[in-house]
């Protein structure tokens, strides 16, 4: 008992070091149908292209960027997102309307098109 009493310490001493999440990138073998996609769920997609690198995508959740890079790889599938959304139904309405349905559960969830699995969840504005 004292050896998982002490993982759990040690998990805690880990966690409580870092104070937040900076920054994502997800590749995408389509990168229109992933804006696309992305603003259904209700996110504000600008174009960014940083020095001569590649053309993407990117949008803020608080302090925290979202990236979205031209990339057929498929290099960060099996990611897993959960969101905070203040209009689920919004969210849910907008996936219909460019054809995507969510899984029903809990929580509710949905793959976008490169196969990020994204959980929704209901939650208020900051």
């Amino acid at each position: 008992m004292r050896a998982a009493a002490e993982r759990v310490i040690v998990r805690q001493t880990l966690v409580t070091n870092v104070s937040g999440l900076t920054l994502v990138v997800l590749r995408c073998a389509d990168l229109e149908r992933s804006r696309r996609f992305y603003e259904a769920l209700g996110f504000t997609v600008r174009p960014e292209q940083h020095g001569s690198g590649p053309r993407h995508y990117s949008t803020r959740v608080n302090e925290t960027v979202l990236e979205f890079y031209p990339d057929a790889s498929g290099a960060t599938r099996g990611l897993r997102l959960g969101l905070q959304l203040v209009d689920v139904a919004a969210a849910i309405s907008g996936l219909r309307e460019i054809g995507v349905l969510p899984r029903p559960g809990s929580p509710l969830t949905v793959n976008d098109p490169d196969g990020h699995r994204l959980e929704l969840h209901s939650g208020s504005a900051a």
